[in-house]
């Protein structure tokens, strides 16, 4: 049996006001920029971390970090790792939001660009 006790922690409504991370190419207005979750970012983040992985955990905090083409790839395969460990539908939601963002860039035929995470 579970506890609702901590049932807010898988309510989306419980993230409306979060501070974001933005997630972007050239700028952070860019018309199509991501902005996720702080809280549900660092989830993702942490649990990497946990499973001593190296690029999504780089992505947490208020920084600036940029990400070449490589990282990106390697982004994509831990956020696939972390995504698949966690039984936690919001960290899944938001894991797929960065992997949908990111795979449209480095699947371009010509792409050696960065992708910017930036938290408030």
């Amino acid at each position: 049996m579970t506890s609702d006790r901590f049932a807010d922690r898988l309510d989306p409504a419980s993230y409306e006001a979060d501070e974001v991370v933005g997630i972007y190419e050239q700028a952070p207005d860019d018309t199509d920029s991501l902005w996720l979750s702080e809280r549900l970012v660092q989830r993702l983040a942490i649990a990497a971390a946990a499973y001593e992985l190296h690029t999504l955990p780089m992505i947490q905090g208020p920084e600036p970090v940029r990400l070449n083409q490589q990282r990106c790839l390697s982004l994509l395969d831990e956020l696939a790792f972390v995504a698949e460990r966690l039984d936690d539908p919001l960290a899944a939601t938001t894991a797929q939001a960065i992997q949908d963002y990111i795979a449209v860039r480095v699947r371009r035929p010509i792409w050696a660009g960065d992708v910017t995470f930036e938290g408030n």
